[in-house]
């Protein structure tokens, strides 16, 4: 049975089609202030930090895959953001959503079903969370510059047509060789765009500057 706020979504939805503004009238999700962003003195990592901190602005989709090394599992993920819906992030049939007015659900994509809250168990069999685009990635770069062998190594690229700043982070695995860790993110989209860790690769391949109604409902 479906709940009966999933009713929040479908008034979302319908404001979207009238092209109704001020539906949710609380602040645009961001992920941090400026007086929250964790500062390293590694720049190349910090760079890359402050990507990511700053959240999303403009309304965009991204399309990533997804390999979880352990148990070599491939999953479909998507990211949305839409300045009047929120965030949206989709792996498989799951999808989380974060609204402009605080807040949350976990949906089924193939039932319809939404539930109130963020269920991170969903999509814990394939090492994710809800946040890994954003506020994860971050803890996850934190944790592997403390335990880094050596300053992070900066370059860019693009993606879509769409720059990205990465850093590749120098750590020591589990049978004492020293391997780097990637992270990029997309500089004007605020989320990420790869990631290369002992547990997984994630691997942006398509943007597109536009993101759908449906993609922040079950």
């Amino acid at each position: 049975m479906k709940f009966p706020l999933v009713s929040r979504l479908t008034l979302t939805m319908l404001c979207a089609g009238l092209l109704l503004q001020g539906c949710f009238t609380g602040p645009r999700p961001t992920l941090l202030s400026p007086a929250t962003t964790p500062t390293v003195e590694d720049q190349s990592v910090q760079a890359v930090i402050d990507i990511l901190a700053s959240g999303a602005t403009l309304t965009f989709t991204v399309n990533y895959h997804v390999l979880t090394k352990f148990g070599n599992l491939s999953s479909d993920a998507t990211f949305a953001h839409h300045p009047d819906f929120g965030n949206s992030m989709s792996v498989g049939d799951v999808r989380f959503i974060y609204a402009p007015d605080g807040t949350s659900f976990t949906c089924s994509t193939t039932t319809g079903e939404c539930k109130p809250g963020i269920d991170e168990s969903r999509v814990s069999d394939r090492q994710l969370v809800s946040t890994i685009f954003q506020s994860s990635a971050i803890e996850r770069i934190l944790q592997d510059t403390r335990v880094a062998v050596g300053r992070g190594t900066s370059t860019t690229s693009s993606i879509s047509d769409q720059p990205t700043t990465c850093t590749a982070l120098p750590v020591v695995d589990s049978n004492a060789r020293t391997r780097e860790k990637t992270y990029c993110a997309f500089n004007n989209l605020g989320v990420l765009a790869s990631l290369e860790t002992a547990d997984l690769s994630i691997s942006a391949i398509s943007v597109t500057l536009d993101a759908q109604a449906d993609q922040f409902a079950g």
